[in-house]
């Protein structure tokens, strides 16, 4: 986040000088100097979507990542940037507006999708994927013999593979311990 406010600020604070360095124009200097302070904000917002990313793919959903990033800057941001740049008349401004607007709606659905998750659930996989479980009863923690599968039961001596509820199986955060998948309520 804090690197976030400081390209924001960075931003804001070369508007004016930031174009110089590369033209003399004065119609692209004000153009420059006009959207500078949106890129800022866009930077604001890329830190917490980079972060909100990176724990989907660290609990084994980055489809889920991927989803909200495609909805967020296909089904948001490119209508915005269209309809404020060619038919409000905004322009250059307007294209910049609808990345900022797909930006908050990007940061807005990681909250929801983040917040929603069962970290109790995500730890007990992690211990599993880390191998600090074996003979433990994943669902519940009660230890014993068995590892809940699909409302059956599998020996905790067999190996299984485990993935995150809704996790990706073409994932390479999809780790197999063995020959049995994980899945359902288990998870």
């Amino acid at each position: 986040m804090l690197q976030g406010v400081v390209s924001c600020l960075f931003a804001v604070a070369v508007r004016s000088m930031w174009a110089r360095m590369f033209t003399s124009d004065a119609a692209i200097l004000a153009l420059t100097a006009s959207v500078l302070p949106i890129l800022g904000l866009c930077e604001l917002g890329n830190c917490p979507q980079t972060t909100g990313c990176g724990v989907l793919r660290g609990s084994a959903r980055p489809k889920d990542g991927a989803r909200v990033n495609l909805g967020a800057f296909y089904g948001v941001g490119m209508p915005v940037a269209l309809g404020l740049a060619f038919w409000a008349g905004m322009d250059f401004r307007g294209l910049w507006l609808g990345l900022l607007a797909a930006q908050a709606t990007c940061v807005a659905i990681m909250l929801v999708v983040i917040g929603r998750t069962d970290w109790e659930r995500q730890a007990e996989l992690a211990q599993v994927l880390a191998g600090v479980i074996e003979d433990d009863d994943v669902e519940s923690g009660r230890g014993g013999a068995y590892v809940n599968v699909d409302d059956g039961k599998v020996d905790a001596g067999e190996r299984v593979k485990v993935a995150a509820p809704h996790g990706d199986e073409d994932s390479s955060l999809l780790s197999t311990v063995g020959g049995v998948r994980l899945t359902g309520p288990t998870l």
